[in-house]
């Protein structure tokens, strides 16, 4: 397949362009149709994507009724970058949400939000789960081993839409790259590589309970995907507080990679389920110095009604007392007494502020 045709639930509607006309069944399964497929995506050219853009604003409103469209390289390399910024899934109804930029890049693909986020979690690169075929699963384990691959071609397509026309109102630089800087994979320092192992075992266990493919390839996209989507729910944790720490404000502002801020777990990483590592009602946004004294206990956050009222540890409280440079960061102007609820879309939820009240703070 040249184009991931095989995406759920995308009833886009339009024209079908053969140049990404879905290969039979048997190709899929073929590694060398693979390879053959994946220069189409890997050597793209700004002069090819000006081509694959001016294609894609031509087409009709997809509420249309028309047949599929299949999707262009341009659309899947963008589909595996948005897996770096934000934890998309597919199905659930025409009235659910999606997460930034997923609809964004619908109303530019003139597609349906639905079917972007099929395009986005069949780039995975782990078989069996979704109905992504083989080439999607082979393209999106290269793009999530290799996070400079990313950023090149993410460069080369938001250049191509410049260049035809498409400005940031429609397409938003969603990595902060578009200008230079580096592809980073977001909150890594939460996970301990023993937790890592412990976590692909019990995907591992699960997939053979469901009678999934478990080879040594499959596991190590399954730890590329662990990755990918810490990175992910970090990126979405820091939207949810306006890219500022919630404990001061603290703040570069600029919407680039990376930004000094942490996006931390509330309840940890390793202590956590499959759905509450990837909870945005899981993660608090922090400046190091606040994100490591919350992690470690020696602050937490009580509720109320419209805001989280601060607590610091009686040790964290006396050692502001007799040291000047620690007073700066937790009395006064350096730590805010409460955090009010007007700015996460997302508020943490109680469930994991309690858990870090009983066995973390100290």
């Amino acid at each position: 397949m040249v184009g991931g045709a095989s995406e759920v639930g995308d009833d886009t509607a339009g024209s079908q362009n053969l140049a990404w006309v879905d290969d039979a069944p048997a190709a899929r399964n073929n590694a060398d149709q693979v390879t053959v497929n994946l220069p189409k995506y890997l050597d793209l050219t700004v002069a090819e994507a000006e081509r694959q853009w001016l294609e894609i604003v031509s087409r009709q409103d997809p509420t249309e009724n028309r047949g599929r469209v299949n999707h262009t390289p341009v659309e899947t390399l963008l589909a595996g970058a948005v897996r770096v910024v934000a934890n998309v899934r597919a199905g659930g109804g025409e009235g659910r949400s999606f997460p930034f930029p997923v609809p964004e890049l619908a109303r530019l693909f003139r597609r349906k939000p639905n079917g972007v986020a099929s395009k986005v979690e069949n780039l995975s690169g782990v078989p069996g789960r979704n109905r992504g075929a083989t080439t999607d699963i082979d393209l999106g384990r290269r793009l999530a081993a290799d996070p400079d691959l990313v950023a090149s071609a993410y460069r080369i397509i938001l250049a191509a839409a410049r260049n035809v026309g498409i400005g940031t109102d429609r397409l938003p630089d969603f990595l902060g790259l578009e200008h230079g800087g580096f592809m980073v994979l977001l909150g890594q320092e939460e996970i301990d590589a023993l937790d890592l192992e412990t976590a692909v075992e019990q995907e591992i266990g699960q997939r053979r309970l469901e009678d999934l493919d478990t080879d040594s390839a499959t596991e190590r996209a399954l730890v590329q995907m662990l990755r990918v989507g810490q990175s992910a729910f970090a990126s979405e944790v820091l939207r949810n507080y306006g890219d500022a720490c919630a404990f001061c404000g603290f703040t570069l502002g600029d919407g680039r990679r990376p930004s000094l801020l942490r996006a931390g777990h509330i309840k940890p990483w390793r202590d956590s389920d499959r759905r509450e590592r990837l909870d945005v009602a899981n993660g608090i946004a922090a400046c190091p110095t606040h994100d490591a004294a919350f992690d470690t206990g020696l602050m937490t956050l009580d509720t109320a009604p419209d805001h989280l009222t601060v607590r610091v540890s009686p040790r964290l409280h006396s050692a502001a007392d007799r040291h000047p440079a620690t007073a700066r960061h937790f009395s006064g102007d350096g730590l805010r007494q409460r955090i009010d609820l007007t700015l996460p879309t997302v508020a943490p939820a109680n469930e994991y502020l309690a858990w870090h009240r009983e066995r973390i703070f100290a």
